[in-house]
């Protein structure tokens, strides 16, 4: 499952056309009868890749079955949000995070196999899901900081798991300062209490 953030229908395609491009072609492609999905510019991508196409009857969502793991991605989504308290602002980067672990983990309607597993053909690795938790307090490393005025560390909050920028263990950090998602390898806990940065918190 992926989650792509979109602000119109029609940005859609270019979702679909993305998942082509990083996952493969589907063999079919399910829906909830959404004229979104059935535009003609999505119809010629399925005929050009020989995709099946499916819909639920309307207001029947209960025929497609990726409605129930959708429903299940929304309740660990608000389970996270509130046990971390973060805010209602981060709820895609939360869904997108939920998503990577489901992804990661082994699945009963897929007789307990790991859905990446099934899809890729090989085993995923798990190392960066281990590292942090969802929304933990982190320092990350500051390339330009002012010796010995600034500290070379600044204060940000785990947000996610980079998969098109650097190696397998680069995070995305929300930074506190500007509020803004970077990408970054080198980032360790904020709340580890053996090695505390007092210049910054008081955690």
């Amino acid at each position: 499952m992926d989650v792509f953030g979109m602000k119109t229908d029609k940005q859609f395609v270019n979702a679909l056309e993305d998942i082509i491009r990083e996952r493969g072609a589907p063999t079919r492609l399910l829906s909830d009868h959404a004229q979104n999905l059935r535009s003609a510019r999505v119809l010629d991508i399925l005929r050009a890749l020989c995709i099946g196409e499916w819909s639920s009857e309307p207001h029947r969502q209960h025929q497609n079955t990726m409605e129930r793991r959708y429903q299940t991605a929304k309740r660990l989504t608000n389970l996270a949000m509130d046990r971390s308290g973060c805010p209602e602002s981060c709820w895609l980067l939360c869904l997108q995070y939920i998503c990577v672990v489901l992804n990661c983990t082994a699945c009963q309607s897929l007789n307990w196999q790991i859905p990446l597993t099934v899809l890729l053909g090989t085993t995923v690795d798990v190392s960066p899901l281990l590292r942090f938790h969802w929304y933990q307090p982190v320092f990350y490393t500051v390339d330009d900081a002012s010796f010995p005025s600034e500290s070379p560390e600044a204060l940000g909050y785990f947000v996610g798991i980079s998969t098109h920028c650097g190696h397998a263990m680069t995070f995305k950090v929300l930074t506190v300062d500007t509020n803004k998602v970077i990408l970054r390898s080198q980032v360790r806990p904020a709340d580890d209490p053996l090695r505390p940065n007092l210049r910054l918190t008081d955690l």
